[in-house]
């Protein structure tokens, strides 16, 4: 009996194919889609690659700009236009720095205080600053109550842009404490001494000398490294918060 009619597969009996058209559905279901995958991981690992190198360019060139921009917006602008004014260097010797309130004006508009010392006198101090500033763009501003009453030295106003500008240089008081006298080393008495009136030679030596240096300076009228000859303040408000006759007026 042939068996094949009641074969349920009519796929393959006996190694033999019963239909017309021999198709390997399992050999074109492993090769395709293994195909596709390849592919798709090979672009995958390649927009990664892209992906990393722009990244890396990104940081390289984002880092030292990232770097001067947190500078920028750390540093106060204000300070850093005072460095800028290219002052002699006689005339801006030790600065200190002060600041109080907020540089965006929340609460309280920021001022700010700087303060230099001279090796020369006020007026010649002055002048050099006074200079200076007119060369940064700073026009003079005569408004009353800038020269506060009963301060000494010179102080004048200015103003710039949103920015309000107090400079004063005055006389610098030093409280130094003079050196203690020194003893000049007496000279070796003479073998035969003066005589006396009865004509014996006197034992008597000569006084040594007592020399004080003078306080405050070396002699000749220069500045010692202990007291200037001249102190210059500069003060810098924003315009909406300057009172002159209060706030505005700078400290002893």
């Amino acid at each position: 009996m042939d068996l094949a009619r009641f074969d349920p597969n009519p796929v393959t009996y006996r190694g033999q194919a019963t239909s017309p058209v021999v198709v390997d559905w399992e050999g074109a279901t492993q090769v395709a889609p293994f195909g596709l995958l390849q592919r798709a991981q090979v672009k995958r690992v390649r927009q990664l690659r892209y992906a990393t190198i722009i990244f890396l360019v990104l940081a390289v060139i984002g880092a030292p700009v990232a770097f001067f921009v947190i500078r920028e917006l750390s540093r106060d602008p204000v300070f850093a236009e005072l460095d800028e004014l290219n002052l002699p260097e006689w005339a801006a010797r030790n600065p200190t720095d002060g600041a109080v309130g907020s540089r965006w004006c929340i609460n309280e508009c920021r001022s700010r205080q700087r303060t230099w010392e001279s090796a020369r006198g006020p007026d010649e101090t002055n002048r050099a600053f006074v200079g200076k500033l007119r060369d940064a763009g700073w026009v003079e501003w005569d408004i009353p109550d800038c020269q506060a009453a009963g301060v000494d030295g010179i102080e004048t106003c200015w103003q710039r842009d949103e920015y309000v500008l107090d400079l004063w240089v005055r006389a610098a008081v030093c409280d130094v404490k003079g050196a203690r006298p020194t003893i000049s080393p007496a000279p070796p008495a003479a073998t035969g001494g003066a005589k006396t009136p009865t004509g014996k030679a006197s034992a008597k030596a000569p006084s040594a000398a007592v020399s004080q240096p003078p306080a405050g300076g070396d002699g000749n009228g220069a500045p010692t490294t202990i007291c200037p000859l001249a102190v210059t303040t500069i003060k810098v408000f924003n315009r909406i918060s300057y009172d002159p006759g209060g706030g505005g007026q700078p400290g002893p």
